[in-house]
């Protein structure tokens, strides 16, 4: 008799056994205008908040903020899987690199006010990077500055286009080694696109995860052919099983642009969401989606119902989900009314 010597933990990895239920990543990006992204040499510690210079910044608590360790340009690309501590490693040297991508406000759409306890996008348009070299002991102050500062300013370098993926192997063993070999695979496929590996983005469940700069949409079960297409926006956009939301709008509006998103294709990203709305169903599990929005098209707006349609357990990975401390509710589309020019 043939018997299986493969260790049961292996069955439960987050991102396997989490695709393997089917599981749609739609309304599970992040909500955030600012992305800070510090150059600190791997491995990170499980949380990057033990960093000096980030729980320096923590005490800022710079709004709608996502603060992410990157490796440094000039440092190997490894597997850190199994070789991470949990000792903080700060910026080394005298000087420290930083990316500021922040979200633009030329438009700011109308009738965004928090409702029903949600939080809603001040502002919808793409991001502009701008790189910086400070000096290591005044990191905290500086990008403070920086994030205060008008884009125009004549000092900001721009950055240039790029993809972050979560290699994060002591928050989660997926990403380290999915997340890690993938940002690997792609590192120098496209020309004059950044490709950086970064601490954890959030639904490590979903991995190989990433963002994509300077649009700010959240993908996740990434591959290099999925990755490609998203790069290089050939065929129909992988969607479905891929698409985890903007990151200019909360879990439920996520879900509703998806619709959009199908609908327009890659033309979806000429368009600028100028309001968005929601109203949560007493109870949680439903919410209605107002947007409006202006583009090559002409203007539209469209009204969403959205639906939780399942929760499932959020793995430790590893364990099996009888052990799983939280759930994660996944989300769908009940009904979408569609009004476009």
């Amino acid at each position: 008799m043939n018997v299986s010597t493969t260790p049961a933990a292996v069955s439960y990895r987050c991102a396997p056994w989490t695709r393997a239920q089917g599981a749609d990543p739609i309304g599970s990006s992040l909500t955030c205008d600012t992305f800070v992204l510090i150059e600190v040499p791997p491995p990170w510690p499980r949380d990057v908040g033990k960093i000096p210079v980030f729980a320096d910044l923590q005490r800022h608590n710079p709004r709608r903020t996502r603060l992410l360790a990157v490796r440094p340009a000039d440092d190997p690309v490894r597997d850190e899987v199994g070789t991470v501590g949990d000792q903080p490693r700060a910026p080394g040297g005298s000087a420290v690199r930083v990316t500021i991508w922040r979200r633009t406000n030329s438009d700011r759409p109308a009738g965004t006010g928090p409702t029903a306890g949600t939080g809603n996008p001040e502002s919808t348009g793409n991001f502009v990077g701008t790189d910086h070299v400070v000096r290591s002991d005044q990191v905290a102050d500086a990008v403070v500055g920086l994030i205060e500062a008008p884009l125009a300013d004549p000092g900001h370098r721009i950055a240039p286009a790029e993809v972050l993926l979560c290699g994060h192997g002591a928050r989660d063993g997926c990403c380290g080694r999915l997340g890690t070999r993938l940002a690997m695979d792609v590192a120098t496929i496209w020309p004059g696109l950044r490709v950086r590996r970064c601490s954890h983005t959030g639904g490590h469940r979903f991995a190989p995860t990433g963002f994509t700069l300077p649009d700010g949409r959240a993908w996740g079960f990434l591959d290099p052919v999925a990755l490609d297409e998203i790069v290089r926006r050939t065929g129909p956009p992988p969607l479905a099983g891929h698409y985890r939301g903007n990151t200019a709008l909360d879990t439920w509006g996520q879900v509703a642009e998806r619709e959009l998103f199908a609908r327009f294709g890659w033309s979806w990203l000429d368009h600028r969401l100028t309001a968005a709305r929601t109203e949560v169903a007493p109870g949680g599990r439903a919410a209605t989606v107002e947007l409006a929005w202006r583009g090559p098209s002409g203007p539209g707006r469209a009204t969403a119902t959205i639906d939780v349609v399942r929760d499932l357990p959020v793995l430790v990975c590893g364990e099996p989900p009888e052990l799983a401390e939280k759930t994660a509710p996944e989300l769908g589309v009940r009904s979408i009314d569609i009004v476009a020019g």
